[in-house]
């Protein structure tokens, strides 16, 4: 998918908004974000760290919109928590399709969904600053792109 190429080109994203705009559609608000500012210097338990800049969304930064039309189930993780299970298999770094992965076994167990009922279905997963996004959908997401101006 082109847009998820363009998307794990960025560096970092945040989710900026999560919302079902009808009964089990999704979407995300996703924003690029790069360091900016003056570096600085911060002090944890007596230990200075230097050269530390504030991540940001900016000027020219890119925000995605994307659209899900449907979905089996989707999970928001606090990211300092997510973890990659070892039967996980997916492309992507930030903007992921997934082969095979725990959460799809998860929803395997957890409901009654195949791919004969509703169909064939694919699990996306979005990596942000602060939340990671997991999507199991038999939709492909629309994603529209604009740029911070």
């Amino acid at each position: 998918m082109e847009a998820f190429d363009q998307i794990n080109r960025s560096k970092y994203l945040y989710l900026e908004s999560i919302t079902e705009p009808e009964d089990n559609t999704l979407r995300l608000v996703l924003a690029e974000a790069t360091a900016n500012g003056p570096e600085h210097d911060m002090e944890i338990a007596g230990t200075t760290i230097s050269g530390l800049r504030n991540i940001e969304t900016t000027e020219g930064c890119a925000i995605y919109e994307i659209f899900f039309a449907e979905y089996i189930c989707y999970n928001v993780a606090n990211e300092s928590y997510a973890d990659n299970a070892p039967q996980d298999n997916y492309v992507g770094k930030l903007a992921r399709l997934y082969k095979s992965s725990a959460y799809l076994e998860f929803m395997e167990v957890s409901t009654f969904a195949t791919s004969d009922y509703p169909g064939p279905f694919s699990h996306y997963g979005f990596c942000c600053l602060n939340h990671c996004v997991d999507v199991i959908s038999t939709t492909k997401p629309q994603i529209v792109c604009r740029v911070v101006t």
